[in-house]
């Protein structure tokens, strides 16, 4: 990390990290359909794995899910919510115990149609 700064950040879903994993492994792969001789490293074989096991959406669907919920919640709670995919309300509760201040039940409720539209 030498000599690198970070320029810009912003948080992103589960599964929009495993299409941007996805493509850097399809532009290391040869033709012939094998990898190349790049080998990734532990670090990167876990987030790939992690990624791979827990992406429960499209990217398409998660970006559209996350747009959804941005109207009754931030940003950062929105992914969370995409992330994880609670199926109840005491799930929700959990996901923002630690917040500040409370969400009312009915955005709650509303909160959780989405996420059952997408599921």
């Amino acid at each position: 990390m030498i000599g690198k700064n970070i320029i810009d950040s912003k948080p992103i879903t589960i599964s929009e990290a495993k299409e941007i994993l996805d493509e850097k492994i399809q532009e290391k792969v040869k033709e012939d359909g094998q990898l190349d001789d790049h080998v990734f490293t532990y670090e990167q074989n876990l987030t790939i794995d992690y990624v791979t096991k827990f992406a429960k959406l499209s990217s398409d669907e998660a970006k559209e899910l996350t747009k959804k919920l941005e109207e009754l919640i931030t940003l950062p709670q929105a992914i969370k919510i995409v992330d994880i995919m609670p199926e109840d309300i005491q799930d929700l509760r959990l996901i923002f115990s630690k917040e500040r201040g409370t969400i009312e039940k009915e955005t709650l409720e509303e909160v959780l149609n989405l996420v059952d539209q997408y599921r």
